[in-house]
């Protein structure tokens, strides 16, 4: 009797809803530890606490970028080996993506234990905000390892055609945060630093639960990994529109961050601090949807069965579409109640509540930027699908929020973000119109990474 999927063989709707379900129930539980510590902080710490935790995340993210390249990029081509049947390599890329992470967690917790003292001057902050960028950063990072290899895992266990196997790990790791979080910040008031050694210890459970996972019940198998310079070359290629993703974000984050310094105050960062979180978990949402149909997309294309690949992208761009109008709904309708859950200071309210219109709206259009973005790094097109991260994260979002002040005052600062979503939905529209299978012409598929490899050598 069959037990698992076949991602070349099954219908394209029951692998979409099979790995829906638990991608998004993932990437939300993951999500919800910002959600969480925002909450205690914003209640127990208060608005510069938040405002620090907003400020410092620009720099976090760029790390975790760089550790999601090697994941992503990994995992996408021992998927593509995978459906071209070839086990050995797919699984030594597994191998080589399990080490090369675990190498750049430990060099990224040096990085920001060194220089976390000097993060909150970096960004334009004084006094106790300064200090407390410090504690959290610096206290986060000595998690690095099993938040990143946590990532990972549930990406290689996806691939297995094992989508639910980590969804009761990280749901018992979210748990465990929100107990923590109580604990360490309510009960033994350790305040900030509490709040990030919450969300770091939460960490251990699913990486216990999951690397056990792969070691007894998957098809993977841990070997000493063989580095092949062109392959390792290749997995960075390939992953780097998601660093480009993380960077681009980070970079515009911190330009967010100075503007509303500059024109708002402290106050204004930490009204956006509220507004984003919503925005967190639905980004959650997107990706989780965008991502159910990644690891079927790759291995369908190893085996070049390109109707497949277009049934699979098209279901997450329809349920994308879907739940950005719901989301956007639910933010317009309970704005208010959301705020009040962070912080109770009436100012902060208002605004973070205006911020969300504008916010809101954007949501509608996030998860189909997302999906194509998504959809080709899963064809192994790191050049379109960063052109695209690049354009929406980065390039766009300036281009409004150097033009739109201009034209709407301190209303364009948050209009730029709708800007830059709408405009990014046109630019990969025609992406999607030139290339709708990557660089691929006459059915002869043009590796991006074998050009680069070759022009390394």
């Amino acid at each position: 009797m069959k037990t698992e999927l076949d991602l070349k063989t099954d219908n394209t709707t029951k692998i979409f809803w099979k790995f829906a379900i638990p991608s998004i129930l993932i990437m939300i539980l993951q999500s919800t530890a910002g959600f969480i510590d925002s909450m205690f902080i914003g209640k127990y710490v208060g608005s510069n606490g938040l405002a620090a935790v907003t400020l410092v995340s620009p720099i976090i993210m760029l790390l975790a970028g760089i550790g999601t390249m090697v994941a992503i990029g990994g995992t996408t081509l021992s998927g593509i080996f995978k459906g071209k049947g070839d086990i050995e390599k797919s699984n030594n890329f597994f191998n080589v993506t399990i080490v090369l992470l675990t190498i750049i967690s430990i060099f990224a917790t040096i990085f920001v234990l060194i220089f976390g003292k000097s993060f909150g001057l970096w960004m334009g902050a004084e006094g106790e905000v300064v200090i407390y960028v410090r504690d959290y950063s610096t206290t986060l990072s000595l998690f690095f390892v099993p938040f990143l290899l946590n990532f990972v895992m549930g990406f290689f266990l996806k691939l297995d055609a094992k989508p639910l196997a980590a969804v009761i790990p990280i749901a018992l790791g979210t748990i465990l945060n929100i107990v923590l979080n109580y604990i360490f910040i309510v009960y033994m008031e350790l305040g900030i630093k509490g709040a990030a050694l919450a969300t770091g210890l939460a960490q251990l459970i699913p990486f216990s639960m999951l690397l056990l996972e792969l070691i007894f019940k998957s098809n993977w198998k841990f070997k000493k990994p063989i580095f092949y310079k062109n392959e390792v070359l290749q997995m960075l290629f390939n992953g780097s529109s998601e660093l480009l993703s993380m960077a681009s974000v980070s970079i515009s984050a911190f330009i967010y961050n100075m503007i509303i310094i500059n024109k708002i105050g402290l106050n204004g960062v930490a009204a956006y601090a509220v507004a984003i979180q919503i925005g967190n978990l639905s980004i959650g949402m997107f990706y989780g949807l965008a991502e159910s149909v990644q690891s079927a997309i790759s291995v369908n294309y190893g085996a070049n069965q390109f109707k497949r690949v277009k049934e699979l992208k098209n279901l997450a761009l329809k349920s994308n579409f879907i739940s950005g109008l719901f989301i956007f709904l639910v933010v317009l309708i309970f704005r208010e109640n959301i705020a009040m859950i962070f912080v109770s200071d009436k100012s902060t309210i208002e605004l973070s509540m205006f911020i969300m219109n504008f916010f809101g709206f954007a949501y509608i259009f996030s998860g189909i930027n997302i999906s194509f973005a998504t959809y080709y790094t899963s064809l192994n097109s790191p050049i379109i699908s960063g052109g695209i991260t690049v354009y929406r994260s980065l390039i766009s979002l300036i281009a409004g929020l150097l033009i739109l002040p201009l034209i709407f005052g301190t209303n364009g600062i948050w209009a730029a973000t709708i800007f830059s979503e709408i405009t990014s939905v046109i630019v990969a529209y025609l992406c999607y119109k030139k290339w709708p299978f990557g660089l691929k012409e006459k059915n002869k598929i043009i590796n991006e990474t074998e050009i680069i490899c070759k022009l390394a050598n």
